[in-house]
């Protein structure tokens, strides 16, 4: 993990219909770990993963989970919120 990344808002696009925004707490051989997140289907709407992360951008992140650990394994990009 990039060490600036840690305890910031992030972005972590996976290989699945999944994204999860919220803050990088940590991070073991597995999984990112992330607080105060925000899992989200793309599957399960009709926006697209770019418009729904401008939404976010703008209104702030709506957590539907306290903790959430993400499988590196599926993760494709990590982004810092602010970056987009």
């Amino acid at each position: 993990m990039d060490k600036s990344y840690k305890n910031e808002k992030v972005v972590i696009d996976t290989s699945t219909s999944w994204i999860y925004i919220g803050t990088l707490k940590e991070e073991d051989d597995i999984y990112y770990i992330l607080n105060n997140a925000d899992a989200f289907d793309i599957g399960e709407t009709s926006l697209s993963k770019h418009e729904y992360l401008m939404m976010v951008k703008k209104d702030g992140i709506v957590p539907n989970r306290r903790k959430i650990k993400v499988l590196k394994s599926k993760v494709v990009a990590i982004t810092l919120l602010s970056d987009i």
